[in-house]
């Protein structure tokens, strides 16, 4: 058994985690389950912040219906302390941004 990560399918690329949704994503036909959107706005959060992280606080605002299809996060560092960190991730279809999470982590080491 692969993590969750893989289990979910997502794949990593230089700049933005990327997934391919299936239809086991979907919580309604043709509408993308929010806790897929927040776990890549998260995950590319945690990028961002370049180190071992774990979340202590995620805001999450969805901005637009995301369908079945290509999703990519991009991550930002919005600043990076000793103890914790913050960071925001945005999840995009095609050209519209379909949601943003600001991320509070607690820094692991």
């Amino acid at each position: 058994m692969g993590d969750f990560n893989s289990e979910l399918g997502l794949r990593f690329e230089p700049d933005a985690v990327v997934l391919d949704t299936r239809p086991e994503h979907q919580v309604a036909e043709g509408l993308i389950h929010f806790a897929v959107l927040a776990t890549m706005a998260e995950v590319a959060a945690a990028r961002a912040v370049a180190a071992a992280v774990v979340p202590a606080s995620v805001h999450l605002n969805l901005l637009a219906r995301a369908a079945p299809g290509r999703l990519r996060a991009s991550g930002a560092l919005v600043k990076r302390g000793r103890t914790l960190s913050v960071a925001e991730g945005l999840v995009r279809q095609d050209d519209r941004v379909v949601a943003k999470a600001t991320v509070t982590f607690a820094m692991m080491a």
